[in-house]
């Protein structure tokens, strides 16, 4: 039975499996790694199509008619651009910073202060 998926779940689903494998995937790994018997190569191919017009996939030739799909950005950088999206529409920043660390453990106040620095 095939599970619905959210907008973008498999866009985030495939950007994980290419974070994951920094060197790059083939499709067919791609397909392997989500482990989803009714997805469709065809649905993986478009998907990654469609990450690549957004610019955050690129698409190299690898052997005969294969090829290596790569992430353009890390999962923390895509995550801190997600950040910073979210923060330019906000209208009072000061207030989304102080809900946004009130909610952070204590670790994490400790990194955010580092990397302040």
């Amino acid at each position: 039975m095939s599970n619905k998926r959210k907008q973008g779940e498999l866009e985030s689903q495939i950007l994980g499996c290419l974070w994951d494998r920094p060197e790059g995937l083939t499709s067919q790994q791609i397909l392997a790694m989500l482990g989803d018997d009714d997805l469709a190569i065809t649905t993986v191919l478009t998907v990654l199509s469609r990450l690549s017009d957004k610019g955050m996939v690129q698409r190299e030739q690898a052997s005969g008619r294969t090829f290596l799909f790569k992430s353009t950005s890390t999962r923390e950088q895509h995550t801190a651009s997600m950040l910073l999206s979210a923060l330019a529409d906000a209208e009072n920043p000061a207030l989304v910073f102080s809900h946004f660390t009130s909610q952070l453990s204590q670790a994490q106040i400790e990194s955010l202060k580092k990397a302040l620095g």
